[in-house]
């Protein structure tokens, strides 16, 4: 009879999951292929390759080389000129880009089912063949750096992002964020990049994903045939950091060329897989989401204190923040807004949120959830991000896991990680 009831109640919550199913077949050298058929007759799919390496794997004094990298993958190869990557898929009606985040490298191509192999074929090229010229890097390199400047140096918001964890973290490698800091990006040498790219660019690294309107078995035949023979060429290097638990408040103040004043406070969370990120999410949405959240009614719209403002929990391979963020209305002082922040946050500690907030929340979320499997790039991102950072788990039991969320579960959590003792607090304000 038990057994019976497992069965049941694991069936079940199977059954009521919205996500769609997928298959997943590692190659001999150990590069993972995931499949997911959206059976949507579209003819329309996404081609990801997923490598799992970020700012996360770099070192002090090589910041932004991942980063980098994602510059230099869209450079010549053996077989293709400097730009031809691009051109190649545009030629077959398609589009492409990549992204690097703290703990991965995302590369994707939206095209027709039709031209699946085409984009087989020039991620292996990418992956074996990838030339690392010199005369292409260099200038490469002013390119991240000027957009080190547009992102960060001339940007007071941006520069506040970038001082935000180099504070919360002193030893970690989030201590910096992907771009890195400028002087390394002056001094890289292109042995470097070459480095890097041996290291963490060979298939048993790496996942190859194909979402949409595909067949598996094809996927599986044509992945085989362009990255079977590929071979891994370095040991991956193991990852030994962990950042020593803050033992005080820290609180510094910034100078910047900046019209107004800006405030950040951040405070440490578990990584990814934690169970109580679900609720943490929560927290962010009842806080910032939307106009009729708390943050946006009482600092935007009633005080007048705020022009923008953010309220997000990070789900990193490694312990992460939950940050708030804002910028200051003209003549504002940040230690103002700060006083009704903390009221905010002192607030979602220790009076019990309504229920009707809560129900709210899982409305919009399960929503939101939902409407992200629609397309196969959305479903790609979905899938990818949870298995390049090595668990499915939080992904396959997110909705039944939302659902779980109550009233007292909001205040323990609050309670849990917003504590001030252990808070990093940075005011930019305005001067040279």
């Amino acid at each position: 009879m038990k057994l019976f009831l497992a069965l049941t109640l694991i069936l079940g919550t199977i059954m009521a999951s919205s996500l769609p199913k997928y298959e997943t077949k590692t190659l001999k050298n150990g590069l993972q292929i995931v499949v997911i058929p959206l059976e949507n007759s579209t003819n329309v799919i996404s081609t990801d390759i997923f490598y799992k390496v970020g700012s996360r794997n770099e070192v002090m004094g090589k910041t932004g080389i991942a980063h980098m990298l994602e510059h230099m993958n869209f450079k010549s190869t053996k077989n293709l000129p400097a730009g031809q990557f691009d051109k190649e898929v545009k030629g077959v009606g398609g589009v492409n880009n990549a992204s690097t985040s703290f703990d991965y490298t995302h590369y994707y191509i939206k095209s027709s089912t039709d031209n699946l192999g085409k984009s087989l074929e020039l991620y292996a090229e990418l992956m074996q063949n990838l030339n690392l010229k010199d005369s292409e890097f260099q200038p490469e390199r002013d390119v991240v750096a000027e957009e080190r400047r547009w992102r960060t140096e001339n940007s007071p918001l941006g520069y506040l992002y970038f001082a935000m964890f180099n504070n919360a973290y002193t030893y970690h490698p989030y201590h910096w964020t992907p771009i890195g800091f400028m002087n390394d990006i002056q001094t890289w040498t292109i042995n470097d990049i070459k480095d890097f790219h041996k290291t963490y660019y060979q298939p048993n690294n790496a996942i190859l994903m194909v979402t949409g309107d595909v067949d598996a078995k094809e996927v599986f035949k044509r992945a085989k045939k362009e990255f079977g023979d590929i071979k891994n060429k370095a040991k991956i290097p193991e990852f030994k950091f962990v950042e020593p638990e803050q033992d005080g408040p820290k609180r510094i103040t910034i100078h910047r060329d900046s019209e107004v004043e800006m405030l950040a406070i951040t405070f440490h969370i578990p990584d990814f897989k934690s169970e109580d990120q679900v609720t943490l999410s929560v927290i962010s949405e009842i806080l910032f989401s939307g106009k009729s959240s708390r943050l946006y009614k009482e600092l935007i719209d009633k005080k007048r204190l705020v022009n923008s403002i953010y309220a997000y929990n990070m789900e990193n391979i490694d312990p992460g923040l939950f940050i708030f963020l804002t910028s200051c209305n003209p003549g504002v002082k940040a230690e103002d807004v700060e006083k009704e922040l903390i009221e905010q946050i002192e607030l979602i500690k220790n009076e019990k949120v309504q229920k009707k907030e809560i129900e709210k929340v899982k409305i919009n979320s399960k929503a939101d959830f939902i409407y992200s499997l629609e397309s196969s790039t959305s479903v790609a991102n979905l899938f990818g991000s949870y298995l390049v950072r090595g668990d499915l788990t939080p992904l396959l039991t997110y909705e039944e896991n939302i659902e779980k969320i109550t009233v007292k579960n909001v205040q323990n959590i609050a309670k849990k990680y917003f504590n001030f003792d252990k808070s990093t607090t940075l005011i930019l304000k305005k001067g040279k």
